[in-house]
């Protein structure tokens, strides 16, 4: 198994990335899963006719189609520009896919958790058997962010013969949040016996504004780390990710994601990274209050790996100013073979 850790600080990219670039073409779809709808989007070189593929995986506070194409921030263009094919996918109950029953009612049922990580895998494969059919690749590279990456890695574990690169951003597996954060990340969300609550909503309504505040508790008055104008960017796609948001400027946010989390963020993971044997990139911001900093160790099945830990960066880091620093890591594991 190689290894290869590495600590990155700010530098120049060796790159330009030109965000809305006229030769980079844009397609969108929507297919059919269990009588509901899933979106996907798909963006490439207008020129690249045989490109590889790679999918990217959203967190739990924002939709892949809006977190990962923010204009001017756009992690699809950034990867198109680099030749790639990319694509995201909004799973049930996120952006412009369908939403269940148990998430256009309010209030919120109770007990009732959409989209855990077993079902965004389901989703995930039924998303990236239509990707393979649509360009013809057998095999992708899945990029996931936070609660993104533990879907993707768990992908990669039941999928392996179909993922070729695996990339954990702002990744967790089995840790313990800070006690400064836990009456924000873990207490509302304790029931009996310190197990996830069983009365909890169905969703969350969660404003742009609780966003902003826990990106900020990272940043930590630290002005260098991101521009205000990507911070304003990031808000106005956020408060337009929901198209029937119950609150103005908020989204709803499925349950089922932060149960998952719960559990990790208790040391209770949710499957075995040691079955995991796809090369595998670990990228995460040294300030990253959310992500599993250990994470790199704990792979001790897979072909090859790499860990990237960016300097002055947060959870957030696509949209700040390592942002190329990161996406030229990516580049460079995405093309090792």
């Amino acid at each position: 198994m190689q290894s290869v850790k590495i600590l990155s600080t700010v530098v120049s990219s060796v790159f330009t990335i030109n965000a809305y670039a006229n030769n980079i073409t844009s397609n969108e779809y929507y297919i059919p899963y269990n009588g509901q709808k899933i979106h996907l989007k798909e963006k490439k070189l207008s020129s690249a006719k045989t490109a590889k593929v790679i999918v990217l995986v959203n967190p739990l506070s924002i939709p892949a189609l809006s977190a990962f194409d923010v204009p001017h921030y756009s992690l699809m263009d950034a990867l198109a520009k680099q030749g790639y094919d990319v694509w995201g996918i909004d799973f049930i109950g996120e952006g412009t896919s369908s939403y269940p029953k148990s998430m256009e009612s309010a209030p919120a049922p109770i007990g009732i958790y959409p989209l855990q990580a077993t079902e965004a895998v389901n989703e995930l494969n039924h998303g990236i058997n239509y990707i393979s059919k649509t360009t013809g690749k057998k095999v992708v590279s899945i990029l996931g962010w936070s609660w993104g990456s533990v879907v993707g890695a768990m992908y990669a574990i039941k999928y392996p013969e179909q993922v070729n690169h695996l990339i954990l951003y702002g990744s967790m597996y089995s840790s313990k949040l800070q006690e400064s954060i836990q009456p924000v990340f873990i207490k509302p969300y304790t029931g009996t016996d310190n197990n996830f609550s069983e009365n909890l909503p169905a969703y969350q309504n969660i404003p742009w504004k609780v966003i902003n505040t826990h990106w900020n508790m990272m940043i930590n008055g630290d002005k260098s780390i991101v521009d205000e104008s990507a911070i304003g960017e990031v808000a106005k796609v956020y408060t337009k990710a929901d198209p029937k948001p119950i609150m103005t400027n908020s989204l709803r946010r499925p349950m089922g994601p932060m149960k998952d989390l719960y559990s990790i963020w208790n040391g209770k993971p949710i499957y075995d990274i040691t079955k995991l044997t796809t090369p595998t990139l670990v990228i995460y911001g040294d300030q990253d209050l959310f992500a599993d900093h250990e994470l790199y160790g704990k792979l001790t099945n897979v072909k090859s790996k790499q860990e990237t830990k960016l300097k002055k960066a947060t959870h957030w880091l696509i949209y700040e100013k390592t942002r190329a620093q990161f996406v030229d890591d990516v580049v460079k594991f995405l093309n090792d073979k």
